[in-house]
């Protein structure tokens, strides 16, 4: 299986004979992971309701770009019938079909209801992941459910809490409802990956004039993948 997407990560080969486990051969990152860019560049793309409008506006529109680009890899692995199963910003590229059953260390704080209790996954399981994903994009890095343990997540998440909106005044309510509608306890209910990326769009539109990052390294199209 081959993809051909500008925003998925190209397998190069696999290789069986280093070990009883197979190696896959993938393209080298130079810039590292998207959690390690969000670290670095955090004192760039934090903004308090002090910044001027034109500063929050600008990250809001770097920040809803990098979701904007995981969202179309997302979109295209999803019409291929592929499940991603640990979408986060801190990984390169897992992937496994709907028939590999084999176990897999999964992180409880990206996995949706169903995943947790059933061991389901699907594109809407991968679509609560997206969720977190884009509340790490717009926290610049931080860690999901902070000072709470595994049990502490499974309970929260059982009795309806979901994670806060990022404490980041370029994340508006329109960008967390997206991401809330992510978290929805059915499956059912959660939009799917070609919704997500219309709204994302139409969140970037208004946005079009703002383009000067003249002192933030950022991420032009395409240059995520998932």
């Amino acid at each position: 299986m081959s993809f051909d997407n500008l925003n998925v990560l190209p397998l190069i080969g696999v290789c069986l004979d280093l070990g009883p486990a197979p190696y896959i051969i993938m393209p080298f990152m130079s810039r590292g992971s998207l959690l390690s860019y969000l670290k670095k560049e955090r004192p760039n793309l934090t903004v308090a309701d002090t910044s001027e409008e034109d500063i929050i506006l600008n990250v809001r529109k770097q920040l809803l770009s990098i979701c904007l680009q995981v969202g179309n890899g997302m979109c295209y692995l999803a019409s291929q019938k592929f499940i991603h199963r640990d979408l986060a910003a801190r990984n390169c590229i897992q992937l496994e079909d709907d028939n590999n059953s084999s176990p897999v260390k999964l992180p409880l704080k990206w996995m949706a209801l169903e995943s947790i209790h059933d061991g389901l996954f699907s594109e809407k399981s991968d679509v609560w992941s997206y969720g977190v994903l884009c509340w790490e994009v717009f926290s610049l890095g931080r860690v999901p459910y902070p000072g709470l343990d595994p049990m502490g997540i499974v309970e929260l998440l059982n009795t309806g809490g979901r994670l806060h909106t990022p404490n980041n005044e370029a994340c508006s309510n329109e960008i967390y409802s997206l991401m809330n509608s992510c978290w929805s306890e059915s499956p059912d209910d959660r939009p799917v990956f070609s919704d997500l990326v219309s709204s994302i769009n139409a969140l970037i539109e208004p946005l079009a004039g703002y383009l000067d990052f003249t002192d933030i390294n950022f991420c032009l199209d395409n240059d995520i993948k998932v």
